[in-house]
C-alpha cells in the first residue's frame, strides 16, 4: 500500500496459519474485514476504507485465502471458529484489546464469528452486505438455488465482475474456494449476534438482496438499522462515502462520544 501518515504493515501466525494485515490512520481501532475476492489493502484503498481512516486508526487484515494471507487447500482451516481466532491474532500482535468490528459481505459472516466465540474483543459491531441469520442461503433462495458455493459465485463473477478474478493464482485456487465455501456455515452465528453485548448495527444498500431479512433480524432483535442508497456492491462502490460517514456515526456514539444508546440509530433516509 501506499505510504501514508501512521501507515502499517504485517504478518501474524494464527495456529500455523500467517495471516496479513495492514493499517492506517490513528484514533479508536477499527478492524475492518473485507468481502469475498478482496483484501484488506483493497478494502481500505476504498472511499470507504480511506474516510474511515480519515477518524480511526483502521486495522484490515486479509481473510485467509485471499491476498498476502496463507491460502491452504484444507477445508477445515476456514470454519467459522478459526477465522474468529485468526482476526483476534491480528489484535493480539497488535496490543489491542477490543475494537470496533467493521465488516462487508463475507467480513459481516467474519464479523459475526467474532462477535460470536470472541465477544469480549469487540467494541461495537457493524455488519453491512450480510444476512446474519441466512447468510448466502437468502440470495439462494431468490435466484431457486439449494446454495451458493464458490463455483457457483465464481461463475457470476466472471459475467459480472471478471476484473476481480484477474489476479487469482491457480496454486491459491483451492484456499480461495475453501474460504468462500465455508461461508455456508452459519451454525450459532445468529445467536451471537444477537446475544452481542457490544453496540450492534446492521448496514446494507436498500436493493441488496440481503436487505429485508436483515432489516428484520435487526427489528427482531432491537438491533440499529442503517439504509444506504444502492445494491450489495454500489453500496460501497457508488455510496462509499455516505456509508462511511454513517458507519462512523454509528462507531462515535457507540464510543460514547454522542449522548444516547447507540442501538438507538435508525434508518434516517
Amino acid at each position: 500500500m501506499n505510504a501514508r501518515p501512521g501507515a502499517l504493515e504485517g504478518h501474524v501466525d494464527a495456529a500455523g496459519d500467517r495471516i496479513h494485515y495492514v493499517g492506517q490512520g490513528a484514533g479508536d481501532p477499527v478492524l475492518l474485514i473485507h468481502g469475498a475476492f478482496g483484501s484488506g489493502t483493497n478494502f481500505l484503498q476504498t472511499d470507504f476504507g480511506q474516510r474511515l481512516a480519515e477518524r480511526r486508526r483502521v486495522i484490515a487484515p486479509d481473510s485467509l485465502g485471499h491476498g498476502d494471507s496463507d491460502a491452504p487447500s484444507d477445508p477445515s482451516r476456514y470454519g467459522p471458529r478459526r477465522r474468529a481466532d485468526q482476526l483476534t491474532a491480528v489484535l493480539d500482535a497488535l496490543g489491542i484489546e477490543r475494537a470496533h468490528v467493521v465488516g462487508y459481505s463475507m467480513g459481516g459472516w467474519m464479523a459475526s464469528a467474532l462477535a460470536t466465540f470472541h465477544p469480549g474483543r469487540v467494541a461495537s459491531l457493524a455488519i453491512g452486505g450480510w444476512d446474519a441469520a441466512g447468510g448466502m442461503y437468502t440470495p439462494a433462495a431468490v435466484w431457486g438455488l439449494p446454495e451458493i458455493t464458490y463455483d457457483t459465485l465464481v461463475a457470476m463473477v466472471r459475467q459480472t465482475r471478471p476484473e476481480l478474478l484477474a489476479g487469482l493464482d491457480p496454486a491459491r485456487e483451492a484456499g480461495l474456494a475453501a474460504a468462500i465455501n465455508a461461508m455456508n456455515d452459519l451454525g450459532g452465528l445468529a445467536d451471537g449476534v444477537a446475544r452481542c453485548a457490544a453496540p450492534t448495527a446492521l448496514w446494507l444498500g436498500r436493493e441488496d438482496l440481503y436487505y429485508d431479512a436483515s432489516r428484520r433480524f435487526a427489528d427482531a432483535n432491537g438491533l440499529a438499522f442503517i439504509a444506504l442508497p444502492g445494491d450489495h456492491v454500489s453500496a460501497l462502490e457508488a455510496h462509499g462515502a455516505e456509508a462511511a460517514r454513517r458507519v462512523d456515526e454509528f462507531i462515535e456514539q457507540a464510543a460514547g462520544l454522542r449522548p444516547g444508546p447507540a442501538n438507538q440509530i435508525r434508518d434516517r433516509g
